[in-house]
């Protein structure tokens, strides 16, 4: 009896060293060590937590429209900066038509004293005709990517600004005066104005109209001014809210590193581990073998 208990023994023996258990257990173990030290090595070296979908699909999902979104608030900070560029360069010209206007008004206010002879307002007239045609040249020469910006809103028609991450964050800008800035639109050299300072009534008549210019360039330079204000604003919003989608990109898209360099440690460490007792496991059937010398 105690010699087939003996065999009966010896045969489930030999069919555990057969299977080895013990190794493929320690394989697996070893295993799953290599790839959590893969991942975890793999975030060190690129600095994201989620490097391909299979780490987290939904995170991956969200994190790409984050970026987007980010990438669209860059996007409207360059836009905005633009429209800034665009308004005070026609804000230049306006400012510089204003100027000339001054200039014309004091000449037409100059003419208006009958002390003058028909020489000096005469040589004020063509003095003027100057100012008018340097304002005509402002109008046309102020352009930007070939459009004249002083003649934009001729007929009512709106310029477009994109202010934000989305399409349909936009305003919309159109001087007040539809009618353009130069020297005959603002009725300055018109037919019935030739002569312009010839008398003292007419030098009057006249200096009304350049107040009446005047104060219509005032009109478009205060329009400029509050849409720079908004935009300015629209700036400082678009710019909190870009920090603020990056920082919500990064807390889910990113490593943190001091985490991630514990959990490598610790993995190498379990590594050693694995790969030893993976050793001690294939070594075990060899001192079963023994038994039989």
């Amino acid at each position: 009896m105690a010699g087939l208990v003996g065999s009966a023994a010896q045969s489930d023996q030999l069919a555990r060293v057969a299977s080895n258990v013990g190794a493929l257990n320690a394989q697996n173990a070893l295993n799953l060590v290599n790839r959590q030290l893969s991942v975890a090595q793999t975030r060190l070296a690129t600095g994201r937590k989620i490097n391909t979908a299979e780490d987290d699909p939904a995170s991956l999902t969200m994190g790409t429209k984050l970026r987007a979104r980010a990438e669209g608030f860059m996007q409207a900070l360059d836009n905005l900066g633009d429209s800034k560029n665009f308004l005070a360069t026609a804000e230049g010209s306006l400012q510089k038509i204003n100027d000339i206007l001054i200039k014309i008004r004091t000449k037409s206010q100059q003419a208006i004293s009958d002390i003058m002879g028909t020489t000096e307002r005469s040589d004020i007239e063509k003095e003027i005709e100057g100012y008018l045609a340097e304002i005509s040249d402002i109008n046309n020469e102020t352009q930007w990517n070939g459009k004249k910006l002083l003649q934009m809103s001729v007929g009512g028609a709106d310029t477009v600004f994109q202010t934000g991450a989305n399409a349909d964050n936009t305003v919309s800008f159109k001087f007040g005066r539809t009618t353009g800035h130069s020297s005959s639109n603002l009725h300055l050299d018109g037919v019935s104005n030739r002569g312009h300072v010839n008398s003292s009534s007419s030098a009057q008549a006249y200096m009304s109209s350049v107040d009446s210019a005047i104060a219509s360039i005032s009109v478009s330079l205060r329009e400029v001014g509050s849409m720079m204000a908004r935009l300015t604003f629209k700036e400082e919003q678009v710019t909190v809210a870009h920090a603020n989608t990056e920082a919500a990109f990064s807390r889910i898209m990113n490593a943190d590193i001091a985490r991630e360099q514990v959990k490598a440690t610790t993995f190498l460490i379990l590594q050693q581990i694995a790969t030893a007792s993976l050793s001690q496991a294939n070594a075990n059937p060899q001192a079963v073998l023994a038994l039989f010398r």
